[in-house]
């Protein structure tokens, strides 16, 4: 027999019939916190739309619904009606629906008529009875009906019932309702256990699917149509899965979303139509009239997208402004939906120009600020995707940048007294300097012999079982003096002594010297680990026109020069001004 779905919302006013609890299920549970909580919700939510998440539901023969999943959510609800209705409004709230329990014979009646008396009778009695109580409490507490409850009932009380839609003023307080029809009872039983074991929520993209398929008419045309969506549906959901797609669309994590496709549905919800409720995206498709076409709008949005990842120049654009943070995809596509190409790029351009267009000069970014720190960094990124795809022989990874923390690298360190006072970060950072010093070509007699008086002091150090912080500054001193073009001290801090890596390898470089640095950041290359182009190139000399073999060991005003030409260079379509060295 086949499964048919009619899924829409509903408001707590629209909801009537008898409900029936069925034995597999366990019985009312819910505590004060969570009907506290559920009252607090709907009061704070003002006049937005509030979610009381999917009643699952299936008509019996006698016309009767068996609740399948929502139980606590729905009995919660009615006792709720029941209490504004017995201590408020009476004869003017009528509730259109009710409960029993089917291992609890009267149930519906206690839930009818709720009394101290009958409440220790079962312990789902004792629950409903709480339940009432906490509600009965939460309302006396509130400030305007504290002195005089009856008195003040054409406020607060008929405020409330209108957030669950009792009155012609409307509501917004709504239940998702996931019928399903011609189903046996084992099989409400196995949708009953996958829901509950776990609390495996229906998610939004499973409820908009729903929507979809849903058979609008009994015909060969409307199977056809929902053969085709299904097939469609599971395409985008399969190319979603390429990491490389995903994170060229978002920086956010596919894993917080059980199907990709919702991706693209929250991307076609107007900004204004996006709350934080979990299910808004439904709320939005589920508003649309002809499903039929608005898929088709759907597969535009996403072929749309799919075309721009393929085109190498829209890749980076599109991309970096994604990456950087600048702009949502949603928002590209919504402002770029009738321009032609030529428009497009133009468009992408002039926001890329506006992502870096700062308050402060280049040249006075400095990392050791908080605004020069997040600045500094967009300009290298910016730096990175425009080289990348200027070189046209690879694409920037997204998907490495997105899954990645990144930091900022001194290229020349900051002094090592910096680092933290242990022994073995010491001895470690005396190591690493070693063989940069050992291949030191000096020119001259006394200069070759001060570099195998400094050798031997560092073997020395690394051979003691104790060293001591004036022991290490002594041999820092030494080795920053060998290996170090002083003259750029004061430029510590500045875009001239910045480059892009993750935070885990920033923290394994330790403030060594910059030839240490480079030793090490090509070990890291060599096994695979991902170096940012531009670091990569920063640390084999790549844009210093002529290193001679002292410069190679370190980070000279002429590399500054080279490095920020080169910024220069790749960047002059969208610097505001050019970047003083």
């Amino acid at each position: 027999m086949t499964k048919e779905i009619t899924l829409e919302d509903k408001l707590v006013g629209e909801i009537e019939g008898e409900f029936i609890i069925p034995s597999y299920q366990r019985g009312y549970r819910w505590e004060r916190k969570q009907v506290e909580t559920l009252l607090n919700d709907i009061m704070d939510n003002g006049d937005k739309p509030y979610c009381l998440q999917p009643v699952v539901v299936r008509k019996r023969d006698d016309g009767k619904f068996e609740l399948i999943d929502g139980q606590q959510r729905l009995t919660t609800i009615y006792i709720l009606l029941k209490y504004i209705q017995e201590n408020y409004l009476h004869d003017n709230l009528e509730i259109l629906y009710s409960l029993s329990y089917q291992m609890r014979k009267g149930s519906g009646d206690f839930l009818n008529n709720m009394t101290e008396e009958q409440a220790d009778d079962y312990i789902d009695y004792r629950f409903m009875y709480n339940a009432y109580l906490t509600i009965d409490e939460w309302f006396k507490s509130k400030s305007e009906i504290k002195q005089q409850r009856y008195r003040i009932a054409s406020r607060f009380i008929d405020y409330f019932n209108e957030k669950l839609n009792q009155t012609d003023s409307g509501g917004n307080v709504r239940f998702i309702w996931y019928e399903v029809q011609n189903v046996e009872d084992k099989d409400a039983i196995s949708l009953f256990t996958r829901l509950n074991i776990g609390r495996i929520p229906l998610t939004n993209a499973e409820l908009v699917k729903a929507l979809f398929l849903c058979r609008q008419e009994d015909n060969v045309q409307a199977e056809k149509w929902q053969q085709e969506i299904a097939l469609q549906w599971d395409t985008i959901e399969r190319e979603l899965h390429d990491d490389d797609f995903w994170n060229f669309l978002t920086r956010e994590k596919a894993d917080d979303y059980s199907s990709r496709i919702e991706l693209i549905f929250n991307f076609m919800v107007p900004e204004e139509e996006r709350s934080q409720d979990p299910y808004s995206t439904f709320y939005y498709f589920s508003a649309r009239s002809n499903l039929q076409e608005y898929w088709k709008d759907v597969l535009k949005y996403y072929y749309r997208l799919k075309e721009w990842f393929k085109k190498d120049r829209l890749y980076h654009k599109i991309g970096y402004l994604v990456a950087s943070g600048h702009k949502e995809m949603s928002a590209i596509v919504d402002e770029t939906a009738d321009m032609r190409k030529s428009e497009l790029e133009h468009y992408l351009d002039e926001e890329i120009r506006s992502s870096i267009k700062f308050q402060k000069g280049y040249s006075d970014l400095r990392y050791d600020n908080a605004t020069g720190y997040g600045n500094i960094s967009r300009i290298l990124l910016l730096f990175n995707v425009i080289s990348v795809m200027n070189r046209g022989v690879a694409r920037f990874p997204f998907k490495k940048y997105n899954s990645t923390e990144w930091s900022l690298e001194h290229i020349h360190p900051q002094h090592p007294e910096d680092m933290p006072p242990r022994q073995e970060l010491w001895r470690g950072w005396v190591s690493n300097h070693l063989t940069s010093v050992s291949e030191l070509n000096e020119a001259d007699e006394d200069a070759s012999s001060r570099k195998q008086s400094l050798l031997g002091e560092m073997r020395d150090f690394l051979a003691k079982e104790k060293v001591t912080m004036d022991m290490f500054k002594t041999i820092a001193d030494r080795v920053l003096n060998a290996l170090s073009d002083k003259s750029g001290d004061d430029l510590t801090h500045s875009l001239s002594n910045m480059a892009l890596l993750s935070k885990s390898q920033n923290s394994a470089l330790n403030n060594s010297l910059f030839d240490a640095k480079r030793r090490m950041i090509i070990d890291m290359d060599r096994r695979g680990e991902y170096i940012p182009y531009c670091t990569r190139m920063v640390f084999l000399k790549y844009y210093t026109e002529r290193a001679d073999e002292k410069q190679m060991f370190c980070w000279s005003v002429a590399d500054r020069k080279a490095y920020i030409a080169a910024m220069n260079s790749e960047l002059k379509n969208y610097l505001a001004e050019e970047i003083e060295p």
